[in-house]
C-alpha cells in the first residue's frame, strides 16, 4: 500500500510537469488552432447568440426536422463551447489546480486496474506496455472519437490524443516500477 501511494505521488507530480510543458509551451496556439479574422467582433457575436456557458450545436435542432436539415445544407455548422461569457484570467489557478486533481484520479484508476492484472503481467515492460495500451485505447475512443462523431478538427484531436498516449506511457513508466507481482507463497512452502 505505501509503494501504491508512493508511485501515485511521484507520478502525479511528473504528470502535471509533463502537462505543463506539452500545453504551455506546445505549438498547438499557433499550428494547430485557426485564428478568426477579429477577436473583438468574434466575442460580440458569441455573447449575443450564445449568452451562457455551455456546449452549443449550430444549427440547433428546435425547429422543424425540415428547417434544421435545410440550415444543415446551407451551413455553416458550428459546435461552440462557450467556456466564460463574463471572461476569466488568462491564467487561471483553479484549473491547475483541477487539472493536478483530475490527473490524480485517473493515475489512481490506472494504478488499480493495474493492480488488478499486475500478476499476468510478470516484467516491469509488461506493465508499461499495459498500461500505454490504457492509453491509446482512450485515446482512440474519446479524442479521435470527437474528430469521428463531432468533427472536431482532426488536427487538434491528434494533437490531444498524442498527449493522453504519452501521459499515459509516462504514468506506466512510473507505476510499473512499484506496481509488482506478489511474491508466489506457493514456491516457498
Amino acid at each position: 500500500m505505501k509503494n501504491s501511494i508512493k508511485c501515485v505521488a511521484i507520478a502525479a507530480v511528473v504528470l502535471f510537469f509533463w502537462g505543463f510543458l506539452y500545453w504551455g509551451l506546445g505549438p498547438y496556439r499557433t499550428m494547430i488552432w485557426q485564428t478568426n479574422t477579429d477577436d473583438v467582433a468574434a466575442g460580440q457575436a458569441l455573447l449575443q447568440h450564445f449568452p451562457e456557458n455551455g456546449t452549443y450545436f449550430v444549427p440547433g435542432f428546435t425547429q422543424d426536422e425540415a428547417t434544421v436539415e435545410k440550415l444543415f445544407a446551407d451551413g455553416p455548422i458550428a459546435f461552440v463551447h462557450m467556456i466564460s461569457a463574463s471572461g476569466r484570467s488568462m491564467h487561471d489557478p483553479t484549473i491547475m489546480i483541477q487539472g493536478f486533481i483530475l490527473n490524480l484520479v485517473v493515475i489512481v484508476l490506472i494504478a488499480m486496474l493495474l493492480r488488478r492484472v499486475c500478476s499476468a503481467l510478470p516484467t516491469y515492460l509488461d506493465r508499461v506496455k499495459f498500461v500505454t495500451l490504457v492509453g491509446l485505447t482512450a485515446a482512440v475512443l474519446v479524442d479521435l472519437g470527437d474528430a469521428v462523431w463531432w468533427q472536431i478538427a482532426w488536427s487538434w484531436k491528434l494533437y490531444q490524443a498524442f498527449y493522453t498516449l504519452t501521459a499515459c506511457v509516462i504514468t506506466g513508466l512510473i507505476l510499473a516500477k512499484y506496481i509488482t507481482p506478489e511474491p508466489d507463497q506457493s514456491a516457498a512452502s
